[in-house]
């Protein structure tokens, strides 16, 4: 799920990965500078959050 797509609410983008690492890349370059959460199925993996330039918060 991303935070904020422009309309005001949230919006959902749905990819594979062959990894952890793999997937925390694609999804970086999805939020832009945006806060997103991880999902695997209905499991919440975890979110990034921008905190601030070429700074990302994982939890």
């Amino acid at each position: 799920m991303v935070d904020d797509d422009g309309s005001g609410g949230t919006g959902r983008i749905d990819f594979e990965a062959d990894s952890s690492d793999s997937a925390l890349v694609i999804a970086q370059g999805h939020a832009r500078a945006r806060s997103i959460e991880l999902w695997e199925g209905a499991f919440l993996v975890g979110s990034l959050n921008k905190a601030g330039p070429e700074l990302w918060q994982l939890s």
